[in-house]
């Protein structure tokens, strides 16, 4: 079987000396069910980028673990050479991986920068993997205790702490699928950074206000923390609506900063849905 993964071999060969850090991406068990577990037919993205940095990457891929987009045995899959798909050529020349793609596109980073950053999120990932199969309980005290430091981070927890990363400040919060917090200038799975945009205008109704601020929070383009404090009470939206002297606009601005904290309740406490 092991013969199989000419590819995988040659994409983590510059690891010698089976690096303790990177077990799981080269477990024989953890790599079956990456096999079997193909990346999903259609339009699916990992909404990764250079630009972001390490850590950053790691929480996106956690969130869209966490909302279903696909599983970190896919995601293995897909950051693999040699895996196969459900349609076309196994990943390799014919269909690049993550890491390819990068040293293809992204100019000022080396080849041997993108190798590690591809093997880190592999390993991320493939931890994941490695724990939902029970493996790690069979490792050292280290090793456990890395397993549970992962599960930690991969976990949909309240307000892990934020981190700097070579693309700034490290995204923040995610919770059930929803950006929680964030502010402007800090990246977006698109890549491009947060914006001072909260996505209203006062010609709208609040149920389109409500609806176009929940699918950019959804997308990562907004938080609602930023947004909330946009609206607050003295803000600027209140300021630049006329709210002081407009009662319609207050009960306007005031339904719409409910509903985002009714979402982040409900996302903190893992009942969104």
């Amino acid at each position: 079987w092991s013969g199989g993964w000419g590819w995988a071999g040659r994409d983590v060969s510059s690891l010698s000396a089976m690096d303790s850090s990177r077990r799981w991406q080269r477990n024989s068990v953890v790599l079956e069910q990456a096999r079997v577990n193909m990346w999903p037919a259609g339009e699916h993205h990992l909404g990764v980028h250079w630009m972001s940095g390490l850590e950053w990457n790691k929480a996106e891929l956690n969130r869209r673990i966490a909302a279903g987009e696909f599983s970190a045995a896919q995601c293995l899959s897909r950051l693999t050479d040699g895996m196969p798909n459900f349609h076309g050529p196994i990943n390799g020349p014919g269909r690049p991986t993550l890491a390819t793609k990068w040293k293809q596109r992204v100019s000022g980073a080396s080849a041997e920068d993108i190798d590690a950053h591809v093997a880190a999120l592999r390993e991320h990932v493939a931890r994941q993997v490695a724990q939902r199969l029970g493996l790690l309980h069979d490792g050292d005290a280290a090793t456990k205790k890395r397993g549970a430091d992962d599960a930690a981070r991969s976990a949909p927890t309240p307000a892990p702490k934020r981190a700097r990363t070579q693309g700034g400040e490290a995204a923040a919060t995610w919770a059930c699928g929803l950006r929680i917090q964030g502010k402007p200038g800090d990246p977006t799975p698109s890549g491009q950074p947060l914006t001072t945009k909260i996505f209203v205008a006062k010609a709208n109704s609040v149920q389109k206000n409500q609806q176009e601020q929940l699918a950019r929070i959804k997308k990562g383009e907004l938080s609602v923390d930023y947004a909330l404090s946009c609206m607050r009470d003295g803000g600027p939206l209140r300021r630049n609506w006329g709210a002081a002297a407009d009662a319609a606009v207050r009960q306007h601005i005031d339904a719409l900063c409910k509903f985002l904290r009714e979402i982040k309740e409900q996302a903190r406490a893992g009942t969104y849905a």
